[in-house]
């Protein structure tokens, strides 16, 4: 009797073990969907006229159910990850009670959710690292090339005409860059950066043949996008992939710094030659020469961030209370005082007026959780610690140039699940070919 018992349970353990690796195996597959969704958002919203928030409906329950498995193996981090979104919202919840806007308030709200999804989904990935370690290695893999892919294409079709800019043209003229079917250009910077890194990096480590018309590609990827960041940030992937992969030479001057930095020499005076003509066949010559003569060079590099850093910093401090100091005053708070544009689109400035000095401790501390696994492997004989480290340097640079990084909804689904295949075994070619 006891025999068959034991039988029993074992069987009914199986079945619940065997459940619980298909629902962790479906969340991984439809993470290899993020950005085809945003991009059939957009389209739907391009063609028909009217904002569908398909991609909020696929991607909430993606992070519920993380947040299941979360409370399920780790009730200490779960209830950080609740304690953190009450600490968010105290400050947009306080305002609310003064100036009762709803439609702010669920922004405020949606935003903590952003903001936090990156953590969300390292420490949900850690906690598959350890009962499925084939499910992270393997799945989540594939659902980085298969995002990859939806940025290619989405490029190719925005190069044939198709799709959103990413500068609108004013006064009936067309815009300038190419979004494909994605709504937020800034975020598609961000994801950009991530996906070509991991890419240029597999091909460095696996396929060196491969590596140089794919870092072509990239700098002729970023030119169609046509933002400043997408094209900065081509130039560190290209050049910084193979310093980064020099693990403990990395700080070391060695022969492969001198082959990179003598084309980069090169390729920097081309640039500078052919600068003119370049920025005449992007469509930005004309924009790019006013703000070199209204606000100089670093008005060029941060495009007026710097004058909305200051109107919203000089906002919030001319009312803000001690109280408000410490939570900050959200969207909810700044719809007060702007008609229009809440944002500096500096992630710092942005989120200490939102959250407040608490709010913007609690998001940093996530945020450097988040990367420190990586930096500590950087010099060791792993696969990917040189490409996330990497790759995080420059998201943390965006987020203070152009903003709309640490509260993306393209980026944040995938930066989580980027920094956590740090706890992959040493990868094998085979399991990381897409």
């Amino acid at each position: 009797m006891s025999a068959d018992l034991t039988i029993k349970n074992t069987l009914f353990h199986n079945h619940k073990s065997q459940s619980f690796y298909l629902w962790n195996k479906a969340i991984f597959i439809l993470l290899s969907l993020i950005l085809w969704v945003d991009a059939l958002t957009g389209m739907i919203q391009y063609y028909g006229a009217f904002s569908l928030k398909f991609s909020l409906l696929f991607k909430l329950p993606l992070v519920l159910g993380m947040l299941i498995v979360i409370l399920m193996k780790s009730r200490l981090v779960f209830s950080l990850i609740l304690f953190s979104v009450l600490c968010l919202f105290i400050g947009p919840s306080y305002r609310f009670l003064s100036n009762p806007k709803v439609n702010f308030l669920v922004n405020d709200f949606s935003m903590i959710i952003k903001i936090l999804t990156p953590f969300i989904v390292f420490y949900y990935c850690k906690i598959i690292s350890n009962i499925f370690p084939n499910l992270l290695g393997k799945y989540g893999m594939r659902a980085l090339w298969f995002n990859f892919y939806a940025i290619l294409f989405n490029l190719i079709i925005g190069a044939l005409g198709f799709g959103y800019p990413s500068y609108a043209g004013t006064d009936g003229e067309a815009g300038i860059g190419v979004n494909g079917f994605y709504v937020a250009g800034n975020e598609l910077s961000g994801c950009f950066v991530l996906l070509f890194g991991f890419v240029l990096h597999y091909l460095w480590s696996f396929k060196k043949l491969y590596y140089y018309p794919m870092a072509v590609l990239c700098i002729i990827c970023a030119a169609l996008i046509a933002t400043k960041t997408a094209m900065f940030a081509s130039l560190i992937l290209t050049f910084g992939i193979p310093i980064f992969n020099e693990r403990e030479n990395i700080f070391r001057f060695t022969k492969l710094k001198v082959k990179l930095f003598a084309p980069l020499f090169v390729v920097s005076g081309l640039l500078v030659y052919f600068i003119l003509d370049f920025l005449q066949a992007i469509g930005l010559y004309d924009k790019v020469i006013w703000i070199l003569q209204e606000k100089g060079i670093l008005g060029l590099i941060l495009s007026g961030r710097i004058e909305f850093s200051e109107q919203l910093i000089t906002a919030f401090m001319s009312f803000a209370t001690w109280f408000e100091y410490l939570f900050g005053i959200g969207t909810i708070g700044m719809s007060d005082y702007f008609v229009r544009k809440y944002s500096a689109e500096v992630d710092p400035v942005d989120m200490f007026v939102y959250f407040g000095i608490l709010g913007s401790l609690i998001i940093y501390s996530f945020v450097c959780f988040m990367m420190l696994p990586a930096l500590s492997l950087l010099k060791k004989d792993r696969y990917l610690p040189p490409i996330i480290v990497l790759v995080n340097i420059i998201l943390i640079m965006l987020s203070f140039f152009s903003g709309h990084i640490l509260n993306s909804g393209m980026l944040g689904l995938l930066w989580g699940m980027f920094n956590s295949l740090v706890f992959i075994e040493k990868a094998k070619k085979e399991s990381i070919d897409g």
